[in-house]
């Protein structure tokens, strides 16, 4: 969908989020010129439709009334005209059968389409919704990650300075030398700065997640009302097949002698109405899925190629490249290699001390206390002991305290996210769903306004008798017929 047209307009979607004013408009008159392709289409049809209807007899069927038709009645000898009450049985020509005919095969042709639409179309929205909901809950995770963290780096920053003691005591030198490369949080300038950013970080996340909150939940009232307009023209459909197919059976009937009876009221003031507004609704979803579908190959064509598409966005939105949402952001999106952030490689580096810590003075711990005593001849091993262990206690503490903000920033758990909710999801699984939506949604939008222009072909032909002018008839171009002839 990325080579629609846009008629001289930009495809940069980057510069829907941008400052100045042109810049928005000009990428939304694109998606405008884009919005208007089909809908123009359907504009044009329906009003064609509308112009026929005033029409009406003038324009024969074509307004949607029953087509009516010559009719020779039989004599015995296929010279004189008889009454038809008599015989029963009246001659219809072969050009005006044929087109009767013609117009019933395209009408049950065009229904079984626009049934076999509804279906894919359904299960389309399904599956689109899937990916919006997958996409918003990758979306939310990450934001309820980072909205954590303010308090969570609060928490490690007063955990880290308690945790400065001396380490002096330590038995091995391997034991101190790991202690003291825990260093204090607070005093890191990079942690800081970090801390600083997280603000406008959550009000970027929340903003962007509040944007996209109708993604969220199947009971989301687009979602419903979407699945329910389908099924009910679904139903429409199949209501029209069956008056086309009881017309048929019933065969011809005369003009003038016509009765209306209560399924006639109900398909001309309800029945037909409710069709016609369900798929003009049907065209406004397609048009729309058209172009949204075209603003995300604007995003995904661009992001896959260059890479700096979502990165356009921060620019526009007047973040600097050299700030820490940027750098971050486009780590998270293009970097974390082997699961290392370029832009906080200290964070990485602190978690390993951490870890490194702990191992060894789970090894110390694990001592037997009198073994050591008489390893030592009685030097003191107790107090060192009890000493490392108070240690290992808060070095726990601060552990818990430090995973907290870790697991909430790292690469192995961000990326990810932000990776599959962008590639996966958006340049994925959600074009894959809006191409499928628009191509069941125009199928069912053609076909079933194909309905809506034949459904002349619902009700019964109707036939007047014209006087046989005595000369002799082809029978290859003749048509009979009785009255309760079923076609």
């Amino acid at each position: 969908m990325y080579k629609i047209p846009r008629y001289g307009h930009t495809r940069e979607i980057g510069l829907f989020f941008s400052e100045d004013p042109a810049m928005r408009k000009d990428y939304m008159l694109g998606l405008i010129l884009v919005f208007s392709i089909l809908m123009s289409i359907a504009a044009v049809w329906f009003l064609s439709l509308i112009i026929l209807r005033i029409l009406g007899h003038r324009v024969g069927c074509a307004a949607g009334k029953p087509p009516v038709i010559p009719a020779e009645a039989m004599g015995n000898n296929n010279k004189g005209s008889v009454n038809t009450d008599e015989t029963g049985e009246f001659i219809v020509m072969q050009d005006d059968q044929s087109r009767v005919n013609r117009t019933r095969i395209v009408f049950f042709m065009s229904v079984l389409y626009a049934l076999a639409a509804c279906g894919v179309l359904i299960w389309s929205f399904i599956k689109l919704k899937s990916s919006f909901q997958n996409f918003y809950d990758y979306a939310e995770d990450v934001k309820d990650g980072f909205a954590q963290m303010p308090s969570s780096l609060s928490t490690a920053f007063e955990t880290s300075t308690a945790f400065q003691t001396p380490k002096d005591e330590m038995v091995t030198a391997s034991f101190r030398d790991a202690i003291i490369l825990v260093e204090d949080l607070a005093s890191d300038s990079s942690w800081n700065t970090f801390n600083e950013s997280l603000v406008e970080v959550n009000d970027i996340l929340a903003s962007a997640v509040s944007f996209i909150g109708f993604l969220d939940s199947p009971t989301e009232t687009w979602y419903i009302a979407v699945l329910c307009a389908t099924g009910a023209l679904a139903v429409l459909i199949f209501y029209l097949l069956a008056c086309a197919w009881t017309s048929g059976k019933e065969g011809y009937e005369f003009a003038g002698e016509t009765e209306t009876s209560g399924n006639d009221i109900f398909l001309n003031f309800v029945g037909i109405p409710l069709f016609a507004f369900l798929l003009a609704g049907t065209w406004f979803a397609t048009s729309t899925v058209f172009t949204s579908g075209a603003a995300n190959a604007d995003f995904c064509y661009s992001e896959i190629k260059t890479g700096d598409t979502a990165l356009s966005f921060l620019r526009n939105l007047n973040f600097d490249e050299n700030s820490a949402i940027y750098k971050q952001t486009d780590d998270y999106l293009h970097g974390c290699i082997d699961g290392i952030s370029a832009t906080m490689p200290g964070a990485d580096t602190y978690d390993e001390d951490l870890t490194a810590a702990k191992n060894i003075a789970g090894v110390f711990t694990s001592f037997n206390v009198d073994e050591l005593e008489t390893a030592c001849n009685g030097g003191g091993a107790s107090a060192v002991m009890a000493n490392a262990l108070a240690l290992s206690a808060e070095l726990n503490i601060l552990i818990t305290d430090y995973e907290k903000v870790y697991d909430n920033m790292s690469c192995e758990a961000v990326a990810p996210l932000i990776q599959k909710a962008v590639y996966e999801e958006s340049c994925q699984s959600m074009s894959t769903a809006l191409l499928r939506v628009f191509a069941s949604g125009l199928c069912l939008s053609v076909f079933g306004t194909i309905i809506l222009s034949l459904r002349s072909a619902i009700g019964r032909p109707q036939i007047y008798l014209v006087q046989a002018n005595g000369e002799e008839r082809d029978d290859d171009a003749s048509y009979l017929v009785e009255s309760d002839d079923e076609y």
